[in-house]
């Protein structure tokens, strides 16, 4: 069964928080389930480039992902999003965990083109870093950490 979440609709008091690192951003992202957590990631690292509210939901990718293990697959994850920026020029606003295991997740991304009148772009991130990456389970679910470079 997909697990949604949107900008709307978070349950938690805190899905994700952004703390400074050198000349990265880095952030720390939380869900009671994994699929939760990659969700919240993913608005996380979003919520850096452009606000959530500024982005419509228009167009869908599905997103398909292998990794070794947890961190490798939300790195996986985070940057095939940023790999559709990159090449698309997309914004994401929503996000589905249809499929997940530690070495694999089957998802969707939707949002919209980048479009510079209505959109101020914040931070330009390059990519997720394997720097001080984890994903840990904890009393109240799961917590990552992550670095981005931008």
């Amino acid at each position: 069964m997909a697990e949604m979440c949107s900008a709307n609709n978070l349950e938690p008091q805190r899905p994700y928080e952004v703390f400074e690192h050198t000349a990265d951003v880095g952030l720390h992202a939380f869900g009671r389930t994994l699929p939760e957590l990659f969700i919240h990631a993913a608005q996380g690292m979003e919520s850096q480039m452009v606000a959530p509210e500024q982005v419509s939901v228009r167009v869908t990718r599905e997103i398909t992902v292998t990794g070794h293990d947890e961190v490798s697959l939300l790195i996986a994850w985070l940057n095939e999003l940023i790999v559709l920026f990159d090449t698309e020029y997309l914004l994401f606003r929503q996000f589905e965990i249809d499929d997940i295991t530690p070495a694999y997740l089957k998802g969707r991304a939707a949002g919209e083109a980048y479009d510079a009148q209505r959109h101020d772009l914040g931070s330009a991130i390059k990519a997720v870093t394997w720097h001080e990456a984890a994903v840990e389970l904890t009393d109240e679910g799961y917590r990552s950490r992550i670095i981005f470079d931008i």
